[in-house]
């Protein structure tokens, strides 16, 4: 009698737990829905119940085998494109984190699943991600914001260290001021575009808001990426593919719509 008292007990401790997790995530979207207002593009990748079945999707993509346990990743990192990302802003990207940690959490903790370590979501933009990608890793948690265009959860402070900063300055013919920046591996990208949110603001009505941008990888390579620009983004002529990205040099002829500069780039 006493086994199944607490049988009866634990069942109904289980019961609770996810009866008020579901009160909360109803509480939260709503929440979140009453919030959501300034037209966000994309907004539907940005709501925990369209990006759960897509997560989950993942995961089981994913799931490993060992020994007798089935392994599942750990390690989550959305990707978004910056607009979107930025449009979202700071306090949604908690929520959306804080919502999809527990939704992961629980996916993982109801099928029995193994895991590496801790489940961990992070929230993230890259500038050669068009949309949203979902990344997964397994093992420890990350120690802090994931590179972008890092292997899957393996970047770290040290890796961000390695491959230092440079200074980037686009000369452009008759400006009266080149715009320049520094641009540090392993950290946010330094975007190029007619927003004020960029790096690099180039104030022409060919220039797309947010047209492309710059990286620099662990080993000090500097790679240029089209953001879906409306008028195209050119290295010494040759047209980049929409969303496309090449390694730019020293002295390499850039364009951005009609805007034409040289690259300029000093340790």
């Amino acid at each position: 009698m006493a086994e199944h008292s607490t049988k009866d007990a634990d069942f109904s401790s289980r019961l609770e737990f996810f009866a008020r997790r579901l009160f909360e995530r109803i509480g939260a979207a709503i929440d979140f829905a009453l919030r959501r207002g300034g037209g966000l593009e994309g907004g539907a990748r940005a709501d925990v119940a369209t990006l759960a079945p897509l997560v989950e999707r993942v995961i089981e993509d994913d799931l490993k085998s060992e020994d007798s346990r089935i392994l599942a990743p750990n390690l989550i990192e959305l990707r978004y494109d910056y607009e979107t990302y930025t449009r979202m802003g700071a306090s949604r990207r908690e929520f959306l984190q804080r919502e999809m940690d527990a939704s992961v959490y629980e996916y993982i903790y109801n099928r029995r699943y193994a895991t590496l370590g801790e489940v961990q979501v992070r929230i993230a933009y890259d500038a050669f991600t068009r949309g949203l990608e979902i990344k997964t890793g397994f093992g420890k948690p990350i120690p802090a914001v994931v590179s972008q265009n890092a292997p899957d959860g393996e970047a770290t402070a040290t890796d961000r260290a390695k491959g230092g900063t440079i200074e980037v300055v686009l000369q452009i013919e008759a400006a009266s001021r080149n715009p320049r920046t520094r641009v540090t591996s392993g950290a946010e990208p330094a975007g190029i575009g007619r927003n004020s949110a960029n790096a690099l603001i180039i104030d022409d009505s060919t220039v797309s808001n947010f047209h492309a941008a710059l990286t620099l990888s662990a080993n000090g390579n500097l790679a240029l990426a089209d953001r879906a620009s409306s008028n195209g983004t050119y290295v010494n002529d040759v047209a980049l593919e929409t969303g496309g990205r090449c390694v730019v040099r020293d002295g390499d002829r850039l364009k951005f719509g009609d805007v034409e500069a040289t690259l300029r780039i000093a340790d």
